[in-house]
């Protein structure tokens, strides 16, 4: 029997170790990982594939996470899709201007890695729901 993943999530993160834990950590659970290091890079794959669920850094070199959610939610290929964002600043006015940005979600970093597969888990059901 073939072993299909269960989605397809865009990882943006420009530090390295921290990406490579979540995408190892998310892969392992069974979903399908394509890697961005910078917004540009992102935008870019977010135009080519499909994802189900993007999981964003907010601060990121060149484009910030801020810029790139909302250029994610005015692209007619990612405006739907859950995004997640991590930072560091966890403070009330950095979590407004992400979910003022369209974001779904907010991690504290360091992202508590049960958290966010919750998180995903949660947030790919309800939009095959809908």
């Amino acid at each position: 029997m073939e072993n299909r993943a269960k989605g397809h999530i865009l990882v943006i993160e420009d530090d390295r170790n921290s990406r490579l834990l979540i995408v190892d950590f998310l892969s392992a659970h069974g979903w399908r990982i394509t890697e961005a290091e910078d917004g540009l890079t992102a935008l870019s794959l977010a135009r080519q594939e499909k994802f189900d669920i993007i999981v964003l850094d907010l601060r990121l070199p060149g484009q910030n996470g801020l810029v790139v959610a909302r250029q994610l939610r005015q692209t007619e290929e990612t405006a739907q899709v859950p995004i997640i964002v991590t930072s560091a600043f966890v403070d009330k006015a950095n979590k407004m201007k992400a979910y003022q940005a369209g974001a779904n979600f907010f991690l504290g970093k360091p992202v508590d890695l049960q958290e966010l597969l919750l998180i995903v888990q949660n947030a790919h059901g309800a939009r095959r729901e809908s």
